[in-house]
């Protein structure tokens, strides 16, 4: 079974010029480089084997699952 989780920044647009956007492993301590990651400007997509629970950033960064 496939986690998904949503990244979102309630304010500004996502800098993606960089692959994985280097806010996904302080979001996600676990996050090793090897689960899929997709992102653009508006979002950024992580899917994990097992769930994870993300680190609050505060307000202004959302994180939602998708799917489990």
């Amino acid at each position: 079974m496939a986690y998904t989780c949503r990244i979102t920044y309630l304010l500004g647009a996502m800098d993606n010029t960089v692959s994985p956007p280097p806010v996904v492993a302080v979001i996600f301590p676990a996050f090793d480089g090897t689960q899929r990651v997709e992102s653009d400007t508006q979002q950024i997509l992580v899917t994990f084997d097992i769930p994870q629970t993300p680190v609050d950033l505060g307000p202004l960064v959302k994180v939602e699952i998708l799917s489990e």
